[in-house]
Formats: structure tokens, C-alpha cells, sequence
């Protein structure tokens, strides 16, 4: 569910707009990824095991009359699939996971391409800039390798991936005197609109011990209040997701505090302990936005990449919203003590080269194809035009397959 501009364009200090793609266009590819990755759930394959955490996570929805409660659409495999074994609830998926059961384009995709002899991979390189020609058509990207020289690679075509944080990076210092805003920015939304969910934990604490870091530690999710239902004090909806963290993380993301006796008390309860964690449908800001910071560089002397972020009213609503009902899930149960823990940073970060109808409103067309450069394309979730309220995955890699097809056709057609 994407909160769009016809049910929202009165929300104030929002720039909500339509996405120029509708799901119907967009389902076959979903389906598309939901096969390739293995998604749990769908197509007979088969979820993912209730662990303790989860049977918790259950147990409270149901007492509050929660009926969309289930281990999640994954893509960890719940059997072998893909030359790749099915999950062992070892747990502790934060570090990784340890046997390739989740999908990664890492040891999945990657590998694959690179068998077809036609994927040159550079290693530990990084690119510093994007060039064009007179025409204003980009001819190459200009990078360093992993012994820090600089190299020169044509292109007849360039797709930038470097997510919400370093695509516009890398497109605002990749200006020139044809493009003095950076490249694809005559509109200046390069960079604006940054969103990243609304998240925070809740932890609940029971008597007996939970063992919450056996099994998958994500796979379950509460989805009841994904509705866009205004009487609840705020647009847009939010999914529950189940969350456990490993002791050396979990004092530095999801507490609220770091010392004293009662941090003691609560990483001593550590097996007795539940967790839940939001993922909600934060809104567009337009002054919310990467920039090129104007003091700090990196190791190539170019700027790093300032975020600023302000929570809207809306946002802040939805999060006490869902804590509250979180808290409830775990007090309904006989928690004998709830923490509320901080707000991370970001979790998925998306939308800072949104795709747009309309040129003035984005930096993409539908197809991920810059407004301004006909042979420049965005191919991450930086062109989602609004958050949504579910992880971003699914969404990236079903663009990428669509744009794919397209760039293969259009290239037939030499118009790229």
C-alpha cells in the first residue's frame, strides 16, 4: 500500500505525488521476482517456521483481534531452492546469513551474470563521475580502482545504483556547465523527498524465557493496520514486524539508554525478551534531502553526502500509533515489563530520484529513465515516488526487471 497524491495532496508540508506507474503494469513483474527470489508464501512455496518470538508476536495480535498475522513473505528459503539450502533457524540473521538461504544478488545473481561472459566486474572500485558528450547524452563514467587510480569506462548507456543516499551523490557532483545543478536535476528533485520508513522497537519481558534469536529473526509481521485510515490520527498505515537483535547490537540500536543499573537489569532478561519494530509510510518532504556537504570530504576529495531529515506531525503520529499497539500485543499477554527503544537513523532508504508524471515533480519517467537524459537511468529505490509500507526489496528488483526489458528494447530500436 502507497499512499498517493489523490488521497493526500491536502496532508501540509508533504510532496506527495501519483506514482506514473500503476500495479496492474507492475504485477506481472512482481510475480516475476516473487519466483526468482523464492518468496515464502507465494507460488506453494511454504512459510518460514514460528519461532518462539514469533508464537509471542501471535499470540498478543490474536488477543487483540489481529487477523493478518503470519511468518512473512521472505525470500529465505523455507526448502532447498536455487542450488541454495533451505534455512536452519540458527538464528542471529543480523550478521548474516550463514548458509546462502536468504537471497542475495551476492552469491545469486552476480554469479550467474558473470557465467554468461558478459559482466565485467570491478571490485573495489568507485566511481567518481558521470561524463556527456555535446549532445548532453551520457559516453562514460569515470572511476577509481582498488589501487585508488583513476579509469575511464565508455558507456552507450549508464545505470546508476547506488540507492537513496549515493545515486544523487553521485549525480550532483557529476554537474557541469551544461548541467551546473548536477546531471538529471533541472528539475532540483535530485535528492529530495528522501524517505525511510517510520521504525521503532518495542520489547516486551515475560516471566519464561522467550529465546528470541533462535529462528529467522524477521519472519513474522502483522499487517491490519496497512490501511489508510485518517480516524486514527494519520494517514497512511504501518506493518509490525517481528525483530530481535544480537547482544553486541541490540545495546547500541535498540535501547534508549547504555549504562546504569537498570540497562543491567534489561540485558540480563535478554533470553526472556520479545521484540517487535515498525515499518510504517513515512511522507515526502521536499527539504528532506541529501546534499553535497560543504566541509567534509572523502578519500577522493569529493563531498560526502549530507542527509537532512525532519519528522513530519504525520509520521510522528504513526509511530506513537503503532508502539502503543505493539505495547498492547505484549501487556494483553502478561508482559511484566515493556521498553520502548529509540528511533535508528533510517532503515530503508528510497525516493531521492522519484519517478514522476510529470518532469517538474521527479527525475524519472516510469520506466527509470531520466527526465533529462535519455540514456541515463536510475535502477534502485531511489525512484520510488512514495515509501510505502513494506520493505522495499520486491519493488526494486521488479523495476530493475521491467527497466531491464525496456532498455533492451529501446536499445533494438537505437534510441539509446
Amino acid at each position: 500500500m502507497a499512499l498517493q497524491n489523490r488521497r493526500g495532496h491536502d496532508i501540509a508540508g508533504t510532496s506527495l505525488i501519483d506514482w506514473p506507474i500503476t500495479y496492474k503494469e507492475l504485477r506481472t513483474y512482481y510475480e516475476i521476482a516473487e519466483r526468482r527470489l523464492g518468496v515464502t508464501r507465494r507460488n506453494g512455496v511454504p512459510g518460514l517456521p514460528a519461532s518462539n518470538n514469533f508464537k509471542v508476536m501471535y499470540a498478543g495480535a490474536k488477543k487483540l483481534g489481529y487477523q493478518q498475522v503470519h511468518t512473512g513473505h521472505l525470500a529465505i528459503n523455507s526448502r532447498a531452492f536455487d542450488g541454495r539450502s533451505f534455512c536452519i533457524q540458527q538464528g542471529f540473521c543480523v550478521q548474516g546469513c550463514k548458509i546462502g538461504a536468504k537471497w542475495s544478488a551476492l552469491y545469486t545473481e552476480i554469479p550467474r551474470a558473470e557465467a554468461t561472459g558478459n559482466l565485467d566486474l570491478r571490485v573495489e572500485s568507485t566511481a567518481i563521475r558521470i561524463e556527456h558528450g555535446d549532445t548532453g547524452r551520457v559516453n562514460a563514467v569515470v572511476y577509481r580502482d582498488g589501487q585508488g587510480r583513476e579509469q575511464r569506462q565508455k558507456a552507450r548507456a549508464v545505470c546508476v545504483a547506488g540507492n537513496a543516499i549515493e545515486t544523487p551523490r553521485l549525480l550532483l557532483f557529476s554537474s557541469s556547465s551544461k548541467f551546473p545543478q548536477g546531471l538529471a536535476n533541472s528539475s532540483g528533485q535530485v535528492g529530495r523527498n528522501y524517505c525511510h520508513h517510520i521504525t521503532g522497537f518495542v520489547w516486551g519481558f515475560f516471566e519464561q524465557p522467550v529465546y528470541s534469536w533462535r529462528g529467522a529473526t524477521i519472519a513474522g509481521v502483522v499487517e491490519d493496520e496497512l490501511i489508510n485510515e485518517p480516524k486514527r490520527g494519520f494517514a497512511g498505515g504501518y506493518r509490525m514486524e517481528l525483530v530481535t537483535l544480537d547482544l553486541p547490537t541490540f545495546p547500541l540500536v535498540g535501547l534508549p539508554y547504555g549504562w546504569g543499573r537498570d540497562f543491567t537489569s534489561i540485558v540480563e532478561n535478554y533470553r526472556n525478551m520479545a521484540g517487535m519494530f515498525i515499518n510504517g509510510e513515512d511522507l515526502p518532504r521536499s527539504d528532506n534531502r541529501i546534499t553535497l556537504d560543504p566541509v567534509v570530504k572523502d578519500a577522493f576529495g569529493l563531498p560526502v553526502a549530507h542527509i537532512h531529515v525532519d519528522d513530519h506531525p504525520n509520521d510522528q503520529a504513526l509511530r506513537k500509533h503503532a508502539q502503543a499497539q505493539m505495547s498492547r500485543m505484549y501487556e494483553a499477554i502478561g508482559a511484566k515489563r515493556i521498553v520502548l527503544g529509540p528511533t535508528p537513523p533510517a532503515t530503508h532508504n528510497m525516493c531521492t530520484a522519484r519517478m514522476s508524471a510529470n518532469p517538474r515533480d521527479g527525475v524519472t519517467n516510469a520506466w527509470g529513465q531520466t527526465h533529462d537524459i535519455k540514456n541515463l537511468f536510475i535502477s534502485d529505490g531511489s525512484v520510488l515516488s512514495t515509501a510505502g509500507a513494506a520493505n522495499p526489496t520486491l519493488t526494486i528488483v521488479a523495476l530493475a526487471l521491467r527497466q531491464a526489458e525496456y532498455i533492451v528494447r529501446e536499445m533494438k530500436e537505437h534510441n539509446i
